[in-house]
Order: C-alpha cells, then structure tokens, then sequence
C-alpha cells in the first residue's frame, strides 16, 4: 500500500494531481485517513499511464471520458489503466484486452497495429518496467525476485536512487546489513535529501549503536518529510536513551499530532508523561 507521498515520488507527479485525479474518478483509492489517501500497486501504474497519456497531448476529460466509455462496454474491468493495454492513433486512444483491439465506444480496429509508424506505444521505458516489476515482487513478498530485478535496473541505470533503497531495504531484510548501509550512503550521495534513505540509514546505524550518528539521520528525515511519523517516534526514542528529556518530550508531542489513535500514540502518551517528572540534564 502506498500513500499520496510515496504515489508522487514513484510515478513523478505532484500530491495535488493524485488528489484531483482521485476526486474526478480517474483513479480510486482503497483507503483514507484523515488527509492522507492509499492507493495499491495497479493506481501506481494507473497514475504512471495518465502522466504518460498526458504527455503526449491527451487531455484529461479526453481520459475520463474514453474510462467511462470503456466501464460501459467492460463492466467487469476494475482497474482499466492496467488491465489494459493503451495505444495512442493519431488522437484516438487505442484499447487493447483479451487480444482485441478497439477505441472507447467500442469500435474494433483490424491490423492498424501493422501499419508502420500508426501507432505510437505507451510501454514503459525498460528501466521503469523493471523498477516496477521489483515494486510487484516486494509487495508480494518476492524478494529474491525483487532483488534480480533491482539489480537488473542498476545494471542499466547505476544511479536510480529508488532502485538502491530499495534494494538496501531488501538486504537489510536478509540481515546483509554492510551491503544495505554501502546502498543507503549511494544513494544519498546521489540524493542527499531523500527521505527514506536517510531513515533507513539512521535505523541500521540506530542498530549498530552509532547513536549520534541515527539523531542526526532522522533529523534529516524529518527536514524533507515533515511527516515522516515513524522518525519522529525514532529519534524521540533515542533522544530519550540520551537524557534529552525537553527534546525528546518535543518530538513525541510531534509524533502525536501526525498519530493520535495507534496502539504507538499510547506509548508515546506513556513516554511523555513520563519525561513530566524529569526537567533537562
């Protein structure tokens, strides 16, 4: 599952276009919680074709019509961005499912796929295929199948950040903890200011008992993601294992602005009143 954050760093789109899309119903979420919306791995890949439609000119009333078209014709099809294959002819919209290839009001074309240079294909660049080949894998609990395909996508492109996380997070899963901290600091060093590695750095070093070091990751985790729940409850931990008990009560007070309801809130709640009976040292 995948909230509007993730959704937008993934398929390169901004929280506001996520939200509109939803709302017109282009693409349905599949929970909401409080401000925040979740979304499966096919409204990943339907976000992805509607940024790829939207690039090569159709527009998105074009989009939402040609759905609707489709569902009336196909009511069976839940999710028509993935269940499908789309083309683009000219301005037509092309559908392709179950060997059949035909526009929104149903119409069937024959062999237009043969005509040289009709058609222009929205497959995904191989790179992108691969990564969210992986993003499948993982969700499925795959990881030796998600780690060949991370591996793959580094092969053709060194510097994918996601890819090295991604791949550190699954390392550090199978307890490899030296490689998953060397793909952390790769790809901070491609992207400094990337949320969740800087997080998942901060919990493996949090790990090795490099303390300071963890303080300083989840700060900065939380400098790019000012709601990045999980590193404020992390780093108020840790600032309490260190006896700085104002900061500490500061970021559990944070943590419970961003979660009140949990069975974490109530430890936070716990901890803070708690630190009540302790002044700064």
């Amino acid at each position: 599952m995948y909230d509007q954050k993730e959704i937008a760093r993934l398929a390169g789109i901004s929280e506001n276009q996520i939200r509109y899309w939803e709302k017109i119903g282009l693409v349905p979420c599949i929970k909401r919680e409080k401000r925040k919306l979740f979304f499966d791995f096919k409204a990943l890949v339907a976000f992805k074709t509607i940024k790829a439609l939207q690039q090569r000119g159709v527009s998105l009333k074009k989009i939402k019509r040609a759905l609707e078209q489709l569902k009336n014709i196909m009511p069976n099809v839940k999710y028509p961005l993935t269940e499908t294959k789309i083309s683009i002819k000219g301005k037509r919209i092309i559908f392709d499912a179950r060997g059949l290839k035909f526009e929104p009001s149903g119409q069937l074309l024959l062999n237009f796929i043969n005509q040289k240079g009709a058609v222009i294909s929205l497959k995904k660049d191989k790179v992108e295929d691969l990564f969210f080949k992986a993003l499948q894998y993982e969700e499925n609990g795959d990881y030796k199948s998600a780690k060949a395909c991370y591996l793959k996508v580094l092969s053709l492109d060194s510097e994918h950040v996601d890819a090295l996380v991604n791949l550190g997070n699954i390392q550090y899963h199978l307890g490899m903890f030296n490689e998953a901290e060397n793909l952390y600091r790769k790809a901070l060093s491609l992207n400094p200011d990337h949320p969740e590695a800087n997080y998942n750095l901060a919990n493996l070093l949090e790990e090795k008992e490099d303390i300071e070091n963890a303080i300083l990751f989840y700060k900065k985790a939380i400098h790019e993601d000012p709601e990045f729940k999980d590193a404020y409850f992390n780093l108020a931990r840790l600032l309490e294992k260190k006896q700085v008990f104002k900061e500490a009560k500061k970021y559990w007070e944070f943590y419970l602005k961003l979660d009140s309801e949990s069975e974490w809130a109530n430890y936070a709640r716990k901890r803070l009143e708690h630190l009540s009976h302790f002044d700064e040292t």
